[in-house]
């Protein structure tokens, strides 16, 4: 499938694909998914709205099908038709969606690639964590760039289960929580959360036909990680 012009509708947000059935949208770190009780700041969802209003076409249905937390940046699918939600629906509760995700950890992994796979539930602080019980999350990993001098390191996670925080969750369970996670992270940081959602894949609601988009790493986290040359192992292409 042809992926569409990409398109600026904001400072922070960028089209890149739209048709009938969905928008796929990349979003900076700092901009919410869709309104939240007293927050005034901007949504993703309103400014689709306001893009499409500037197009006069401003009575489109959107379909919130996923959400990233507001200082994950990346890619986010809404739904614009009855079949594209329905469609996106089944393919979430299938977990046949691709969703690729890079994070810069604070420390090196030991095992440089693997499986994690846990139940997680809240705890007694109403928290999400890894737990007995609760629902099933397998998340796999590779480190693919790292850094002695920092103790930091740039690893690629794919969901098999889209539970929620379960990157950060997972990536904290083997020791390396998300460098600047103000929850599952190591505290006072300083740095923003260095989560990016660089892949999804879906199936076209109405064709069929597989659509994979990526995007890169944004520059703020690269330079969390140190310059390339500064790291012992950078795997051929892995930005790509």
């Amino acid at each position: 499938m042809k992926n569409k012009q990409r398109k600026k509708i904001h400072e922070r947000i960028e089209v890149v694909f739209e048709d009938q059935d969905l928008i796929i949208v990349n979003k900076a770190a700092g901009i919410l998914s869709y309104p939240v009780g007293e927050e005034r700041a901007e949504s993703v969802i309103q400014l689709i709205r306001r893009y499409w209003k500037v197009q006069n076409n401003p009575h489109r249905h959107l379909y919130l099908m996923h959400r990233l937390d507001k200082e994950t940046s990346g890619l986010i699918v809404f739904a614009k038709s009855s079949i594209g939600r329905d469609s996106l629906r089944r393919q979430f509760e299938d977990h046949t969606i691709v969703r690729g995700y890079l994070a810069v950890t604070n420390g090196i992994p030991r095992k440089k690639a693997g499986k994690i796979q846990t139940y997680l539930a809240r705890d007694q602080r109403g928290r999400r964590a890894v737990s007995r019980k609760g629902k099933e999350a397998i998340t796999q990993y590779r480190v693919i760039g790292w850094n002695e001098t920092s103790q930091r390191a740039l690893v690629r996670c794919y969901l098999h289960t889209g539970r929620t925080h379960q990157v950060r969750i997972h990536l904290a369970h083997i020791g390396t929580p998300v460098l600047g996670d103000p929850v599952y992270g190591r505290p006072g940081d300083g740095h923003r959360l260095a989560l990016h959602a660089e892949a999804l894949g879906i199936r076209h609601p109405r064709t069929e036909t597989p659509l994979v988009i990526r995007t890169s790493m944004p520059a703020e986290m690269q330079n969390l990680l140190g310059a390339r040359g500064n790291c012992i192992y950078f795997q051929s292409g892995a930005l790509r």
